[in-house]
């Protein structure tokens, strides 16, 4: 049984991830759900957040079963690669501008400006600076983006493209999110009518993380960043009403950009830009099915 499961994950490694991941993160958040828990900001429990290290395990016990110890390591070295220098640095820290921007657009718009301290009111942490970025970084940005950039995006795009490679995992991570609808108290809040708009921004999130995650070289901790920095502009109590709209509607238009300059260059059989210059990129993913 464990030698047929191997070779079915060995077969299909995406789809074993993406299941996987599903399982991991659900395995934490139904019972939640069962329970009638609710995850508040500034309160550490109940919480989500062991849930967000899913894709993480995920990849990694997939790319154990698929590749063994050395493709481990090279997982490993790619949690912490760093490439780009400045350029990268800046793409990884550019939420904070737009919440910058749109603390600025509310100020003008006449509404009170939040207390610096509400910036670090998140579901699920708790309220003190330092343990609430320690685990938004750990848990929310390593915990994601080191299974949806560094494994799902990685492999498929090396099949498929980074365009198609981004967009399908931009399907595979909105889904993912289905429990937190129940237990999530900012997500409850949605109306059916609203939630278009979130699949449309996690697209445009996904294509915007693409980038970011191969402009560092295929550097997990630099999409990380990005992901932790975006929740801070558009999920803290610091980001509500207007604050997040803005952070949104930056993305969105920043993914549109990208997806236009990335049929453009395929029309001139140019490389993608949201390799961000990367190359070698098929040669780096492992070679097995996806």
């Amino acid at each position: 049984m464990v030698v047929k499961l191997r070779g079915l994950v060995r077969r299909w490694p995406v789809a074993s991830f993406f299941a996987l991941a599903y399982l991991l993160s659900w395995g934490w958040w139904v019972p939640i759900a069962v329970a009638g828990g609710v995850v508040r900001g500034g309160d550490p429990w109940p919480t989500h957040m062991p849930g967000l290290l899913g894709p993480l395990l995920a990849a990694v016990t997939v790319t154990a079963l698929t590749g063994g110890r050395a493709a481990v390591a090279g997982y490993v070295g790619r949690l912490w690669r760093w490439r780009g220098g400045w350029r990268t640095a800046a793409l990884a820290a550019s939420p904070l501008a737009m919440l910058a921007a749109g603390l600025i657009v509310a100020a003008l718009a006449g509404q009170p400006v939040p207390p610096w301290r509400d910036l670090f009111v998140v579901s699920g942490l708790p309220s003190a600076a330092l343990p609430m970025l320690l685990g938004l970084v750990v848990l929310n940005g390593l915990g994601e983006e080191g299974g949806w950039r560094g494994f799902a995006q990685e492999r498929l795009q090396a099949r498929h493209g980074p365009v198609r490679a981004a967009l399908l995992t931009a399907v595979g991570w909105a889904v993912w999110h289905a429990p937190l609808f129940v237990i999530l108290a900012t997500f409850r809040g949605f109306r059916p009518a609203v939630l278009p708009g979130f699949f449309l921004g996690m697209l445009a999130g996904a294509v915007v993380l693409a980038y970011v995650y191969n402009a560092a070289g295929g550097g997990i901790a630099a999409a990380a960043c990005w992901h932790v920095a975006y929740n801070l502009s558009s999920a803290s109590a610091a980001a509500s009403g207007t604050v997040a709209a803005v952070s949104t509607t930056v993305v969105m238009l920043w993914a549109v950009l990208l997806l236009i300059a990335a049929w453009r260059a395929a029309h001139r059989g140019a490389p993608s830009p949201l390799l961000a210059g990367r190359r070698h990129v098929e040669a780096e993913a492992p070679t097995l099915a996806s």
